[in-house]
């Protein structure tokens, strides 16, 4: 679309759903929203939240009910935030312990509670996927709680110590590559248009890490005015 229209007048209740994809979902298309047979809806609200640090693609598409026509895919994830690389530093492992031989954890942003991941590190127990919290915590010796690491004296110039955010939503109303399907109204307000009995389908192109999840929330109702 690319298109300014004057502001919809929405006529009668407003619908909403919240669609929850998880690794065991699978890769099928389900409905976002359901079919509206009495007339053309707009959809004022699109998002999509995971808690996952893996990129998961969601795919979208319209139906009418007989045909199928895709949208866009968009590759979703949690931005990574406070990353300490060794590329500078040594690292050392015990058992529950990450030790740093120069700088500041508390300097960097880490705090107690947050679950840090780990990455690079040659022993596969030491490389953390942000499920363990840190207990204790210093300048340099970062302890995690029920952890069980390798014990390793040094690491050089590989390891990745990072917090990841704790939810990533994303406004899919806004995003780059949906831009030729929505519409702005006269205030401005975004909106995907959906004409009589059609209905908006989504499906995961590649699915969360076991134990994450992906949610879309859709608001929509039909208008007049258009």
């Amino acid at each position: 679309m690319g298109t300014t229209y004057k502001e919809a007048i929405f006529c009668g209740n407003m619908a909403g759903k919240l669609t929850q994809f998880t690794n065991a979902t699978g890769l099928t298309y389900v409905d976002i929203t359901t079919a509206d047979a009495n007339g053309p809806a707009r959809i004022d609200s699109l998002a999509v939240s995971t808690d996952d640090v893996v990129a998961a693609v969601l795919a979208l598409k319209l139906s009418d009910g007989t045909s199928a026509y895709p949208l866009s895919n968009m590759a979703l994830t949690r931005p990574v935030k406070n990353a300490v690389n060794n590329g500078a530093i040594t690292f050392a492992w015990a058992a529950t312990t990450i030790t740093r031989s120069a700088g500041s954890f508390l300097a960097d942003g880490f705090k107690v509670g947050d679950m840090p991941i780990v990455t690079g590190c040659p022993d596969t127990a030491n490389n953390l996927d942000g499920t363990k919290a840190i207990t204790t915590l210093t300048d340099t010796v970062m302890t995690i709680s029920t952890a069980s690491m390798t014990t390793r004296a040094a690491c050089y110039g590989v390891a990745i110590i990072a917090l990841a955010d704790t939810v990533a939503v994303t406004n899919l109303l806004a995003a780059a590559n949906m831009a030729p399907f929505v519409g702005t109204d006269a205030a401005g307000n975004m909106f995907l248009e959906l004409p009589q009995g059609w209905k908006l389908q989504a499906a995961l192109l590649a699915a969360p890490t076991s134990g994450k999840t992906m949610n879309v929330q859709a608001r929509w109702g039909a208008y007049a005015g258009a």
